[in-house]
């Protein structure tokens, strides 16, 4: 074979390698499971053992719902609520939360999962109590969950004039037993800020219920 030949080739390898890569990039990106959502995901301990990299999983999702599921339920949005919480990524929480009073599911509505995980189980049956707390504030002033995102001062003045419907948790989160790991479930805050006891005024009651110690999560549309 020819010198020039042989450059030949290699030459065509070289830039056939380069040409495939952005499309093998995009196949990856178009199959890859990484666009969907674990159900479920993992425990607490797993993501709290590796937060930046599960953060950065979640960011990059593009479905909500779990590859073969293409419709949405209270119980998937729950899951989704429960990694934001854990991994302390309040935006993402709180654009859950404002998901689910649009979508107007009724927090009754959630399922038990039943989840194989304890902690991770604690965590779900919590995550209820913080929506009714959220959603009741809005109903309280007079924004019911048939609302829609935009709306005239005259719908508002009407809705303000109706009678308050308030959420409520659905029945299995009371029974779920808190955890019982020997030690409380704690999650950090940022910079991995720990609170250190269930008397700091900054620990959410809703969360100490199931003995999960964190700050109270920024669930309301009007900060208190």
């Amino acid at each position: 074979m020819s010198q020039n030949l042989s450059e030949s080739i290699i030459h065509r390898k070289v830039w056939m390698a380069e040409f495939d890569l952005p499309i093998l990039k995009t196949l990856w990106q178009r199959y890859s499971n990484d666009k969907y959502p674990v159900f479920p995901p993992p425990t607490p301990e797993e993501l709290l053992a590796r937060p930046n990299v599960y953060r950065k999983r979640v960011f990059q999702r593009v479905y909500r719902t779990p590859k073969g599921n293409s419709e949405d339920t209270p119980l998937f949005s729950l899951y989704r609520l429960y990694e934001h919480l854990v991994l302390n990524d309040n935006i993402g929480l709180r654009n859950e939360i404002e998901y689910f009073w649009y979508a107007k599911w009724p927090i009754t509505s959630i399922p038990d999962p039943q989840d194989p995980s304890e902690s991770r189980y604690a965590v779900l049956s919590a995550i209820p109590a913080l929506l009714v707390e959220s959603f009741d504030q809005r109903i309280e002033l007079g924004l019911p969950r048939k609302a829609v995102p935009i709306m005239s001062r005259e719908e508002m003045e009407q809705y303000q004039k109706e009678d308050r419907i308030f959420e409520s948790v659905p029945e299995w989160t009371d029974k779920v037993v808190v955890v019982q790991l020997g030690e409380t479930l704690v999650i950090p805050h940022d910079d991995e800020e720990i609170l250190e006891s269930f008397e700091d005024e900054r620990a959410s009651s809703q969360l100490a219920a199931k003995n999960i110690l964190h700050w109270q999560p920024h669930i309301y549309l009007f900060e208190r």
